[in-house]
Order: structure tokens, then sequence, then C-alpha cells
């Protein structure tokens, strides 16, 4: 009997300091429909931030945006270059990318592991991205690598022509950023790729790609 409390309390006292170390969200930018929260990370000097925005067009089409590797530099947040490296199949890629940093600081690159898995009958979809550690593309003197980024897009349609789309990541810069410049880039990555995002939508060709005939 004594072993079975003794369980129950140890399990309540895991729980419980489960519960206190994963802090709160804080709305750190707002505006255009879109929102931005950061937390602070337990034992990491890194944040985690969040974005949501409601796109106006169906899951199929943004995946197909998400395809187009050649053409994040023109929307995802501080995207300077991007290549890619393998691609696994369909929904496993492996990318270059490089983070536009500002100041006198440098410029980040990483390579990414990226899977997306797509459940059309649900409505939903999700990529997950994970920066390897493997130094598959060699190291460069311009620029800091970066190892620890864990990120992921979740997506879930709210009507046939509108999608919810949640940006969550956390990221190890690799070295010191001053906290200014730490501070505008976990606020405005997210933004800037959403509202990005919301560009990229409209154009045809993402239509033509996912089959889909766009209503005016």
């Amino acid at each position: 009997m004594k072993r079975v409390i003794f369980t129950a309390v140890a399990i309540l006292i895991c729980c419980a300091l489960s519960l206190q170390a994963e802090e709160p969200w804080k709305l750190a930018k707002e505006g255009e429909g879109i929102k931005v929260y950061t937390r602070s990370v337990p034992g990491s000097a890194s944040n985690e931030f969040k974005g949501i925005a409601e796109i106006n067009a169906p899951i199929d089409v943004i995946m197909e945006v998400f395809k187009d590797i050649p053409s994040y530099p023109e929307w995802y947040g501080f995207c300077k270059e991007i290549r890619l490296l393998k691609e696994v199949n369909e929904d496993h890629r492996v990318i270059y990318f490089v983070l536009k940093t500002m100041g006198p600081v440098q410029d980040r690159d990483m390579v990414i592991d990226a899977v997306s898995k797509f459940d059309k009958k649900a409505g939903k979809a999700t990529i997950e991205t994970n920066a390897l550690k493997e130094p598959i593309v060699p190291l460069q003197e311009k620029y800091v690598r970066m190892t620890d980024v864990k990120g992921v897009f979740s997506m879930s349609a709210t009507s046939p022509d509108k999608t919810n789309v949640v940006y969550i990541a956390k990221a190890d810069p690799a070295g010191y950023i001053p906290t200014f410049v730490s501070n505008i880039l976990q606020k405005d990555q997210p933004f800037l790729t959403l509202k990005g995002l919301r560009e990229m939508i409209k154009k045809d060709v993402y239509y033509k790609k996912a089959g889909i005939a766009r209503k005016n």
C-alpha cells in the first residue's frame, strides 16, 4: 500500500514539475491578422516563438508554396539563400538554408531535414523541420552553422478556402547575438513568413499545381 501511495505521489510531483517547466506564451507582435507569441524555454537561453494566421487558400495550395523551394527568399522571413540538397521522397527533403541577420552579426546557415504530412480527408497538414548536425554542406567562415533548430507548421482547414496556420519554432543561435537582434528575429521572422505566405498564395501557379480552380 505504501508503495502504491509513494508511486502516486511521485507521478503527481513529476506532473507538477512538468507544468511549471512550460512557460506561458506572451504576445510579442500583432498586426494584419497575424499574432506572434514568444516564451522562454527552461534550460535554454533562446526563446520559442509561435505565429498564427488565417490564410485565404486551401491547404493543397499552401503545400504547393512550401514545395517550391527556390521561391523561399521571396517570402520566408530572413531567408537569404536556400537550395534543395536531397529529395528523399515527395514528403521528405533535406535543404540548405541561410538566415540573414543584421548589423555586425554574422548570418547563420543550417542544413534542414523537412518532413511533411498531409491528411486531405481530415483537412490537416504538418511540416516538421529539424537542423542536422552532420556537415553535409562544408562550414564557411562567413556563416555561423546552427545545428539545434526545431520547427513545425501546423495547418487545419477552417473552410474549403481558408486555412489556419500555426508556426512554432525554437533555435539555438550557435553563438552570441545581441538581445535587440534576437528580439527582432523572434518577433519578425514568423510575422514576415506568414505575411509572405499570404502573398504567395495569390499566385495562380500554385492553384494550377494543386489542381484547384481558383475562385474570383
